[in-house]
């Protein structure tokens, strides 16, 4: 028999233009689903009831774009740009992930988005050391309750000697992970729909670094497999080459709903246009974006283009992993981007604070393809729903409770999260887990994976990464010549 829930006299934000924002109001919920919202809905005895006073109840936060794997490297890229992170996370740290180690990677960060309200992930996953990486991940994702999209990374980090690749199979079969993904696909996935809460996804390799055919192949390769989101990096700011991905997929006929492309700063706007047209997904990561050099946030623009739009943390190894941080970041470099173009003093704010709270939520569940089964507290949909306790002193007295979330509140306000009608934090506790050991499990697998980094060949990678650099500027120059 399924748990019912009546979570009473809350205030609803509910990210459905439908419904609005409702205080005093209820919200039941049966077994996986939002049943009713509405005031004074009637007590039934099999109903579990939540005292909602003084919360705010709104849609689980839509994480559209991270690399799970790498939470044992939080901090290390805080004063990094994108040379640095491919240097440092790419050619080294990644290199030093067991299989054990991704697994607690993403385990901790599902930890993580839970603690935080994330309820929804896409997981780019370019830790596919092996297949027990790709296995493991996979059971990570399973074992968080967390509703993810497992996407199989199509590239792999470098096998240099102490690494933990197999460097002849690299080397002999250097795309092994090809068919590892129809394995992956077969055996764990058999059914892929949006009533699964992990579900198989597939990332392309970087489309500013292969020829525009692999791309292409990858594409047709995870549509033969069924992939649930086919995920890409692409125009990335300042080391955007000109390439054009997205025009040139359009002229293959390749773009569709199932495509969703991170960052994406320097598209053009008929590029744009065609993501709008093929209803394809587009992931806004702010801070990494800011920091790495990848070009203002392109949400808010993109948005207003038509695009399916949403939030995403990226890395944490240089970002806080919350949704609270990324709202903030989008909404006030929007706006400052906005005032200085004006001649005089700004008259009119550029965004408001719902239009950064929509793409954290209902814009990223249509940006993934998942837009009729969550981001909304709508009825019929998932219940996937926070709580947010207002007793703070940051959060006395409550005027606006859609500004409240989007610049006032963090994950310590968060007193219940549901996902797919499971509470998974209660009381602000993480339920059914014994963190103080997964935490120790964590040190240790963060301590070990130092120890490999040492083995890693600097003078080698500091030239091979020199080499892109310089590769990098003549094919941004020979761009500028050609457009």
């Amino acid at each position: 028999m399924s748990t019912k829930y009546l979570i009473q006299n809350a205030t609803i934000v509910s990210v459905d233009p439908r419904i609005g924002i409702k205080n005093n109001c209820d919200v039941s919920i049966e077994g996986e689903f939002i049943a009713a919202v509405g005031p004074g809905i009637p007590v039934s005895p099999e109903q579990i009831v939540i005292d909602g006073t003084d919360m705010i109840v709104s849609p689980g936060f839509v994480d559209t774009h991270r690399h799970a794997w790498q939470t044992q490297t939080r901090t290390i890229a805080a004063d990094f740009v994108l040379s640095d992170y491919a240097k440092v996370l790419r050619n080294v740290f990644g290199s030093c992930y067991t299989a054990e180690d991704a697994y607690l990677g993403n385990y901790c960060a599902a930890l993580e988005c839970i603690d935080s309200g994330i309820t929804s992930i896409i997981d780019h996953s370019h830790i596919m050391n092996s297949s027990q990486h790709a296995d493991e991940v996979v059971r990570a994702w399973r074992d968080s309750n967390m509703r993810a999209i497992f996407c199989y990374g199509a590239y792999g980090n470098p096998a240099w000697t102490g690494s933990t690749l197999d460097n002849g199979r690299e080397t002999d079969n250097p795309d092994w992970r090809y068919e590892d993904a129809r394995r992956v696909r077969q055996s764990h996935f058999k059914d892929n729909g949006t009533n699964q809460l992990v579900r198989f996804g597939f990332a392309t390799s970087e489309p500013e670094m292969v020829p525009i055919e692999t791309i292409a192949s990858q594409i047709e390769l995870a549509r033969d497999l069924g992939a649930a989101v086919i995920t890409s990096h692409i125009a990335l700011g300042k080391w955007d080459i000109g390439l054009r991905t997205v025009r040139s997929l359009e002229s293959k006929g390749l773009l569709g709903s199932d495509l969703l492309f991170s960052h994406g700063s320097t598209l053009e706007d008929d590029e744009l246009k065609a993501i709008s047209q093929r209803e394809a997904g587009l992931s806004c990561t702010p801070d990494t974006e800011l920091q790495m050099g990848m070009g203002p946030p392109v949400g808010f623009k993109a948005s207003d283009c038509g695009c399916k739009v949403g939030l995403g943390v990226d890395v944490c190894c240089s970002a806080p992993g919350d949704m609270f941080h990324q709202m903030r970041l989008l909404l006030q470099a929007h706006r400052h981007l906005e005032h200085e173009k004006t001649p005089g003093p700004p008259m009119k704010i550029a965004k408001k604070c719902e239009d950064a709270l929509k793409l954290a939520t209902q814009g990223g569940a249509d940006a993934i393809g998942l837009g009729e089964i969550v981001g909304s507290v709508t009825p019929g949909k998932r219940a996937d729903i926070l709580l947010k306790r207002c007793d703070s002193p940051r959060l006395v007295p409550v005027h606006d409770p859609v500004a409240t979330l989007v610049l006032y509140a963090n994950a310590s306000d968060i007193d219940t999260v549901f996902i797919n009608g499971r509470v998974v934090k209660s009381a602000g506790k993480l339920q059914s887990v014994d963190w103080p050991s997964v935490r120790t499990r964590l040190r240790k697998s963060t301590a070990d994976i130092h120890e490999r980094a040492r083995l890693a060949p600097a003078d080698e990678i500091e030239k091979a990464m020199s080499r892109m650099t310089e590769a990098l500027k003549v094919a941004v120059e020979k761009n500028k010549q050609r457009l």
